[in-house]
């Protein structure tokens, strides 16, 4: 009788971790699933690291006390792939554009992978961008249909976002090319500060 209980507790109490280890799983193998798919797509660099566009991963953010797979559910309907904070990357249909889109109150984002970690990043749709002159920064924002986020006039820099549907890996390159500019590089949020 006592090893019958013993049993019974030891697989009451395993159960959660199984089920967790088998979440994790999953989402490893479509981690894999989209390192594979991604060969071939667009390059960027941005704060020294080599990112490689995924143009079938976006990213959403969770509302509240919503469930990751709750936030799939609301942006696609796709796989989850992981957490990252408060974004849940997921599988989607392939995208042509690296842009922030908007639809039925969820905005997704673009995302990307490290070449170097293997981790995955978000595009929040916002461009880091060195100027040679500060006072061009507002004009440098409507000649590249930007919005102004932040200036930093101290560092000769400022933070652009682009706007919906925009494609924020075209607009850094146009940036780029602007006498005006010394640097433009894409945000990207890879790694993400949890509180306990």
């Amino acid at each position: 009788m006592n090893i019958r209980l013993i049993t019974l507790l030891i697989t009451l109490i395993t159960l959660p971790t199984l089920a967790q280890a088998a979440g994790k799983s999953a989402a490893v193998a479509n981690k894999a699933t989209v390192m594979q798919n991604s060969k071939n797509s667009t390059s960027i660099i941005s704060n020294q690291q080599q990112y490689q566009l995924l143009t079938d991963v976006r990213a959403a953010e969770k509302l509240g006390g919503e469930q990751p797979q709750q936030t799939v559910a609301r942006a696609s309907g796709g796989k989850l792939v992981e957490t990252k904070g408060s974004f849940v990357i997921f599988t989607a249909a392939p995208q042509t554009k690296a842009s922030v889109n908007s639809s039925f109150g969820t905005t997704s984002y673009p995302t990307v992978m490290n070449l170097h970690t293997q981790g995955i990043g978000v595009l929040p749709g916002t461009l880091s961008v060195k100027l040679k002159n500060m006072s061009n920064a507002t004009a440098v924002a409507n000649d590249h249909g930007l919005g102004v986020v932040r200036v930093f006039a101290h560092l000769q820099a400022v933070f652009y976002r682009v706007k919906p549907g925009q494609d924020v890996v075209v607009a850094a390159a146009s940036l780029s090319s602007d006498p005006r500019v010394a640097s433009a590089e894409v945000e990207v949020i890879e790694n993400v500060a949890t509180s306990q």
